[in-house]
């Protein structure tokens, strides 16, 4: 290239002469068809210098990404479904006999005890009637018993000492009756809990198809869900389970305790059940709840974001990896067989290897065997 540019000098330095003007003209053109041939072998050596810095940087040129390894880690993945809370404790009182409401000795709100009583029914005349067959049995019983004392001695007749005996015993019976009937004037609490509603008032005539009271026992309820019948092997006693109600923003991890043994033939679905501890009275019965149900784990799983996996015409999944070459980085498309997708995470069941560089940012910018430029 040198040689060139002393003929430019010396060329230069011609044209500062004085010389005729026609044969100045004939130098000024011969001068400029020098400087054409001259311009165009530069122009010549110079592209074929900017070819061999491309070849040589390639880095100006390259598609830049990002990449990530491929790791073992952890796989889960969870199902959703919808529940309602119940408590057994949680029982509608009814009157076990007719008659007028006395006396209501509890309030709604209020914390009873097992067995303490909630309201009294009119028991007067079941009273009367009690202490009628009182005195009858109390003349029945002396003449049993000196029928009895005769007949021991093998006096008087059998007939007349076993019907003493029968009216004795006849009368006992209708007095066990009559006081068991008592007992049922007196509605007790069938457990611990709280009075949640009040239905009667004094005075009102109740009977055994009234409804009277509402207690409740909220500290142990359970979440119940309806399952559709294809997760009958894979969910059992024990399988982990995530709830959320959103009405009170409460989460939970726990495990379902109990599986229903009957398929529903209107919706196809079975019932589990997962018991949930509620000292706090967080819970309260039919709160809507969500389940996360677990039905697939594995250890050592190939995961990778679900937004790397690209799909082709027929269907199939794969990655762009990226792989060194001859000391270039190239990308390389791989086809991959996939599992279960979950919260954005898919699995990746063959095709990946531990270590291999999946192509994160700019895997939609790539071509098979393309060069790239791996950034951070």
């Amino acid at each position: 290239m040198n040689k060139y540019l002393y003929i430019i000098a010396a060329l230069a330095l011609g044209s500062c002469s004085t010389e005729p003007k026609g044969d100045y003209l004939t130098e000024l053109t011969t001068e400029r068809d020098s400087i054409k041939t001259v311009y165009q072998n530069l122009g010549s050596e110079l592209a074929n210098l900017e070819m061999m810095i491309s070849k040589l940087d390639t880095t100006s040129r390259l598609v830049k990404v990002t990449v990530q390894k491929a790791t073992n880690e952890t796989f889960e993945h969870y199902f959703k479904v919808y529940g309602g809370i119940n408590a057994d404790k949680n029982t509608t009182i009814y009157a076990t006999s007719s008659g007028d409401v006395v006396n209501v000795k509890v309030e709604e709100g209020q914390t009873v005890k097992k067995g303490q009583v909630l309201f009294k029914i009119d028991s007067e005349i079941l009273e009367s009637g009690i202490q009628e067959v009182k005195t009858q049995r109390s003349l029945a019983k002396d003449v049993y018993d000196k029928q009895s004392a005769l007949w021991a001695k093998q006096i008087g007749s059998e007939l007349d000492y076993l019907r003493a005996k029968n009216t004795l015993e006849s009368l006992d019976s209708k007095l066990a009756t009559l006081k068991t009937q008592l007992s049922k004037t007196f509605v007790s609490a069938p457990f611990n809990g709280t009075i949640d509603a009040i239905f009667i008032k004094t005075g009102q005539l109740v009977s055994p198809q009234v409804p009277t009271m509402r207690i409740v026992n909220l500290d142990q309820v359970y979440l119940k869900a309806d399952i559709p019948e294809n997760y009958i092997k894979v969910i059992a006693k024990g399988s982990p389970v995530k709830l959320h109600f959103p009405s009170i923003d409460v989460e939970l991890d726990t495990k379902i305790d109990e599986t229903g043994k009957f398929i529903n033939p209107a919706n196809r679905t079975f019932s589990v059940r997962v018991n949930i501890e509620n000292s706090d009275n967080l819970f309260y019965p039919n709160l809507l709840g969500m389940l996360e149900i677990q039905d697939y784990g594995k250890e050592n799983a190939l995961v990778i974001p679900a937004r790397l996996i690209q799909e082709d015409a027929e269907g199939n999944s794969f990655l762009f990896l990226a792989h060194e070459i001859d000391g270039a980085v190239k990308s390389e498309i791989r086809e991959i067989t996939v599992g279960m997708t979950y919260e954005g995470q898919t699995e990746v069941l063959s095709g990946l290897n531990l270590g291999d560089l999946v192509i994160d940012k700019g895997s939609r910018n790539v071509s098979n065997g393309q060069l790239i430029g791996i950034t951070k």
